[in-house]
């Protein structure tokens, strides 16, 4: 092999090994996606009880019972995640084990544990079942605005249509998604409402007792892309 040949071929290996080297910088792999059990069918691993009556155990609100999370219908509170998320497919099944009842699944809570806390709650209440509730200043662009007189709520947004429950007694699913400042419900596969603009996007996600009987079970977030993109270049203005 003649030298000028040797030559470009140590000149091409660097700069395959450089786009290469340029390649990896921009594009990092980000972990891959996987679905999170936030109740895992056996205790209260990863998840926060807060309750109104302090004076109260927590095992007289929540029980665990053959992979079922019940809320024994004692007292006010909820159940939360101990981590804060943002882009994500919510999947919950619930039923009500002895009659009509009140509950919820509240989304992005932030500022700290009180029993209304800033955020969403998406109704679970007999007969409601994907309903919006607003509370403190959480906003979206739908909601509409009003100070509920017998409760907390600061904004409201109704199903639409009919509720899509299933008879009590049986298990119902909630899926509830996600992305960027958008929260879409479906309720037994037919989606029933839709927020947008929705300040704040992401926080805590807390399974509600208000003082019914209610079963949860395969309680599991999977994340989605993230409405940012966290590996977009600088642009050359900003460097």
């Amino acid at each position: 092999m003649n030298r000028r040949v040797c030559s470009t071929i140590v000149r091409a290996s660097i700069v395959v090994h450089w786009i290469a080297v340029a390649a990896a910088a921009q594009s990092p792999i980000d972990p891959p996606i996987r679905t999170i059990e936030l109740f895992n069918g056996k205790d209260f691993d990863g998840l926060s009880i807060y309750f109104e009556d302090e004076s109260v155990e927590a095992a007289e609100i929540w029980r665990v019972a053959e992979g079922v999370l019940q809320a024994t219908g004692v007292g006010k509170g909820y159940l939360r995640t101990e981590t804060p998320y943002a882009d994500y497919r919510l999947h919950l099944e619930w039923r009500w084990p002895q009659g009509p009842g009140n509950s919820g699944v509240m989304l992005h809570v932030v500022n700290g544990d009180v029993l209304w806390p800033k955020g969403f709650e998406c109704q679970l209440a007999s007969g409601r079942a994907g309903d919006f509730a607003s509370f403190v200043d959480a906003r979206s662009k739908e909601e509409i605005v009003s100070r509920n007189p017998t409760g907390y709520s600061t904004g409201r947004l109704l199903q639409k249509g009919p509720s899509a429950e299933r008879p009590l007694g049986e298990w119902n699913t909630l899926e509830v998604v996600a992305q960027g400042d958008t929260l879409v419900v479906w309720v037994n596969g037919q989606e029933v409402n839709r927020m947008t603009g929705v300040v704040p996007a992401a926080g805590m996600i807390a399974l509600q007792a208000e003082g019914t009987p209610i079963d949860f079970r395969h309680v599991k977030l999977t994340p989605l892309p993230r409405a940012k993109d966290l590996h977009a270049p600088m642009p050359k203005e900003l460097q």
